[in-house]
């Protein structure tokens, strides 16, 4: 079963709500789902690659992160903004030259700081 919009530019985002009968607890958009399987590969080869969180436990992180950043993900994608769009946009974030800053590091010397023995007071206001 699915839902349709009579909007073209929504038309875009068909929802899958589960076979005819017997919905599903979640809406999501077919993109998101796609996304979902590409976040749990990244998670997963994160997880092999730095060995954390061994067994059934490890498997069930990766499934909620890829779900958690999926949520987050899909917050962005629209109709207006599709998938495509956002991550060429992400690329070309990664990929933007960033001015070159030099630290400075700055100490205050309390020997320079001028403290006065009277707390000082508001000035009066003249009339």
């Amino acid at each position: 079963m699915r839902s349709r919009s009579d909007d073209e530019l929504y038309s875009l985002q068909n929802r899958y709500l589960g076979p005819p009968g017997r919905t599903l607890m979640w809406q999501a958009r077919y993109s998101a789902y796609g996304l979902w399987l590409a976040y749990g590969f990244v998670f997963l080869i994160i997880r092999a690659q730095l060995g954390l969180f061994d067994g059934f436990l490890g498997y069930v992180i990766v499934v909620v992160a890829a779900v958690v950043a999926t949520q987050y993900t899909m917050r962005v994608i629209t109709p207006d903004r599709p998938t495509v769009a956002v991550l060429r946009m992400f690329a070309a974030e990664l990929r933007a030259p960033r001015p070159e800053s030099d630290t400075v590091v700055s100490v205050s010397d309390p020997r320079h700081v001028l403290v006065s023995p009277t707390r000082p007071r508001p000035r009066e206001v003249r009339r």
